[in-house]
């Protein structure tokens, strides 16, 4: 690693906790704000933080409510928007951190609901928001009946759980998956029924917001993913209402393209990417 990492607590808007890390290298050129998916934990970033970091770039995460080191019933969320105040309290921490750098906001699966949430409803300014496999449309491997359900499951049996999705959906890369199992912080139980159609109910809401939205926006997916389905990047692309949009689909690739086989090239292209997006007044 060629930052500091750093730890520490937020408060969200409403009282609730929130454990956060970041991983600094001197004088940061930009800083990527992290926003994780269901069921995991912002220490899940170590391997894009520390190719971010050799190339001048900060990584600032934290796990949301429900997640991680972070308090609450794991995966539940009440309403969607509760999620948008952590973001605002991981945002505020970001601009302590980086003064006057370029802030770039990520979110993968779940967390680019949310990202692409927060960046409609709040509309501050971020240099560019990128969606790694972002749950903009549902993918294969989540039952059908389950989706026509989830309206009346969130009503009547909110904290309802259902079958768990098989692990090995994330990665080709059994190490990887593996890990994921093994890992003390993520949660291999299924998500409440509330928090699901939370998140069902706002994957209509973001492709309706995309078009009048205009930050540089990079989106990348793999293109064997079953969990969210690709299309739903290549749909919020052709609908973005700014001229700098790049969709970027990684062939094999499962969930996880940061955990999978092409690791390396997917960061590589990533960080290219916002690279060249986060000059500072003066060409610093």
């Amino acid at each position: 690693m060629t930052g500091e990492h750093l730890t520490f607590q937020l408060q969200a808007a409403d009282g609730v906790g929130l454990a956060g890390q970041a991983w600094m290298p001197p004088a940061p050129r930009a800083l990527m704000v992290i926003v994780h998916g269901i069921a995991e934990h912002s220490g899940r970033y170590v391997f894009l933080a520390e190719r971010a970091n050799a190339r001048g770039l900060g990584v600032v995460s934290a796990d949301l409510r429900g997640h991680g080191h972070s308090p609450g019933e794991r995966s539940w969320v009440e309403r969607f928007d509760d999620y948008l105040l952590d973001v605002d309290a991981l945002l505020t921490k970001a601009h302590q951190l980086g003064v006057g750098r370029p802030m770039f906001l990520m979110g993968h699966s779940m967390g680019g609901a949310i990202a692409l949430r927060w960046l409609s409803q709040r509309r501050q300014s971020v240099a560019g928001l990128i969606l790694s496999s972002a749950a903009l449309k549902i993918g294969g491997d989540v039952p059908r009946l389950l989706v026509a359900l989830a309206p009346l499951l969130s009503r009547w049996l909110p904290h309802l759980r259902g079958t768990r999705i098989d692990p090995a959906v994330i990665s080709r890369d059994a190490a990887a998956v593996a890990a994921y199992v093994a890992d003390p912080l993520v949660s291999l139980q299924a998500p409440p029924a509330r928090t699901g159609a939370e998140l069902l109910r706002m994957m209509a809401v973001n492709r309706a917001a995309a078009v009048n939205l205009t930050v540089p926006v990079y989106l990348f997916h793999g293109d064997a993913d079953r969990l969210t389905d690709p299309a739903g990047s290549r749909e919020i692309c052709d609908l973005w209402g700014g001229p700098d949009r790049t969709l970027r689909l990684w062939p094999g690739s499962r969930h996880e393209t940061l955990n999978d086989l092409d690791r390396e090239a997917v960061a590589a292209e990533l960080l290219t990417w916002v690279l060249a997006r986060c000059l500072l007044p003066g060409g610093e």
